[in-house]
């Protein structure tokens, strides 16, 4: 295992780890296991203790034991002595690192925990006793330095897609995917958990499961494993035409999406599909997919060209993604491609929105998007779809809402309170019709 294998190894864990326990920085503890275990080739290390941690009673407590090894101290002159004590053993690499964290989670590294840069939780980790070497804090950074280990500290902070509103990074992935990305595997949650709780679920190591986006009831988006690795979500116990669901993984994006009611159906809220159409369509844009295939044909796994969505339930005993998203499937592969070919983009359950619709009028019309959205056109047209027409808020100079209802008595009886109702009748029928919203 060369060294860079080991960073990319050990890197995930670091992560993740840190979502849960909530301090360290990953830059600054991925280097202290390269030095410490000489990039996972030491005694130690084959106990899977990369950070060299004494045994100290009731520190740790995912440990499977200790072992007794020799190591060196530097005293104050600059002379090294060999100490035998006993150490730290771990079952696996998941347990090693959640093991540093459990050591550094007490008062006594405190200090440590506040720290939010790579030589300021280095130095502070130092004076509080954690080791002995002059030259720590200096031989770490240059690890930090030589292999660009900040990069887990920033860019894995940023989500791929513009529609995302929060991000809890799992350690569950893997960092090299076998084949391009030309695959979208929608999910259902299976229960009515919202995208944050998800994503705390999958920050947990030891679920050994991940996806790359979860979708809330009310339409939040939140990601969880960057586009660029293979999320662990499509397991299984089935192999369908020729293809597990965990190798499937390499060649799609998945999302999880919050359920408004239980088995067997697995209904999602209006708010979530509109997520799922604009996130697919996000997804598709961003990796050179031109149009979203669905054909409900498990014999056309893994012929992109023909069919590329999956479903869960043909790589595993279960009815993931539920009967609901099942009939939703081509509407959904529709929309999208009505969405990837309208140049504005903004068309929903089949409709051009565009008249109803423009995203800088939008934004410049409402002080709260601007600050929120800037001139982002996913976002806002999410918003609008989400909240603006609930609220009837004037998307378009070509059409004010509340003029078009006090206007059109033959549309306020029909429609009454039903307020996305007015914007939809004009896109439908009213334009067509002559009739005028401003």
């Amino acid at each position: 295992m060369s060294q860079q294998d080991f960073i990319n190894l050990i890197a995930p864990y670091v992560v993740g780890w840190k979502t849960h326990f909530g301090f360290g920085v990953p830059s600054a503890i991925i280097a202290q296991a390269c030095l410490e275990s000489a990039f996972g080739t030491s005694n130690k290390a084959h106990y899977h203790n990369y950070f060299g941690l004494k045994f100290r009673l009731n520190r740790v407590q995912c440990n499977s034991g200790v072992f007794t090894d020799t190591s060196f101290e530097q005293k104050p002159d600059g002379s090294y002595v060999p100490i035998v004590t006993q150490w730290y053993a771990f079952p696996d690499m998941n347990y090693g690192v959640e093991g540093y964290y459990q050591f550094i989670d007490s008062g006594h590294y405190e200090r440590a925990k506040q720290q939010t840069t790579p030589e300021g939780y280095l130095q502070a980790l130092k004076d509080c006793g954690y080791a002995t070497s002059k030259n720590y804090v200096q031989n770490l950074l240059n690890v930090i330095n030589k292999y660009d280990l900040t990069r887990f500290d920033t860019n894995m902070m940023k989500p791929d897609s513009a529609l995302v509103t929060g991000v809890m990074w799992s350690p569950n992935y893997t960092a090299q995917r076998k084949y391009k990305i030309d695959t979208i595997i929608i999910h259902c949650m299976a229960g009515t958990y919202d995208a944050k709780r998800c994503g705390e679920l999958f920050a947990n190591p030891n679920r050994q499961a991940s996806s790359h986006y979860g979708i809330s009831s009310n339409g939040e988006i939140w990601q969880y494993v960057p586009e660029k690795y293979r999320a662990w979500t499509t397991g299984g116990d089935k192999v369908c035409n020729g293809w597990t669901g965990s190798d499937y993984d390499h060649r799609s994006i998945t999302m999880e999406v919050s359920n408004s009611t239980l088995a067997p159906d697995y209904q999602v809220t209006p708010q979530a599909m509109a997520s799922i159409i604009n996130l697919c369509a996000d997804i598709c844009r961003r990796n050179g997919i031109k149009e979203l295939k669905w054909s409900n044909n498990p014999k056309l796994v893994g012929n992109a060209e023909l069919q590329n969505m999956a479903v869960h339930r043909w790589f595993a005993s279960k009815s993931c993604p539920g009967n609901f998203l099942m009939a939703c499937m081509p509407n959904i592969a529709l929309t999208v491609n009505q969405m990837l070919t309208t140049p504005q983009g903004f068309v929903l359950n089949g409709y051009d929105y565009s008249p109803v619709f423009d995203p800088k009028f939008y934004a410049n019309k409402y002080p709260d998007l601007m600050g929120a959205f800037g001139l982002n056109e996913d976002a806002l047209w999410l918003h609008f779809q989400q909240f603006g027409m609930n609220e009837f808020r004037q998307g378009s100079a070509e059409f004010d809402p509340s003029v078009y209802r006090s206007r059109y008595a033959d549309v306020e009886t029909a429609f009454g309170d039903d307020l996305p109702m007015y914007y939809f009748h004009y896109v439908a029928f009213g334009k067509d019709e002559g009739r005028s919203g401003v």
